[in-house]
């Protein structure tokens, strides 16, 4: 049987980064990945949202992610 797996895009103001973020994530079922255009990809285990892995859920850890991503490139920015 194979597997659904959908592609969410999602945008967001970032309060303490004071930027737009945009990007989009998949859910293989276990884990979540965020790609970010500017940012690179990151992903991450269910055991972050929690018990109840809903679609508000994974927004949020895919907001998490990518403004893991955008920080930290601000970062490697800085140190250049």
């Amino acid at each position: 049987m194979a597997k659904r797996i959908s592609t969410d895009q999602i945008a967001f103001y970032d309060e303490s980064l004071k930027k737009q973020i945009e990007g989009s994530y998949v859910n293989d079922g276990k884990e979540i990945h965020v790609r970010s255009a500017l940012y690179g990809i990151k992903s991450a285990h269910y055991r972050q949202v929690g018990a109840a892995v809903d679609r508000d859920a994974l927004d949020l850890l895919a907001q998490k992610l990518l403004s893991e991503l955008a920080r930290d490139a601000g970062k490697d920015m800085k140190s250049h």
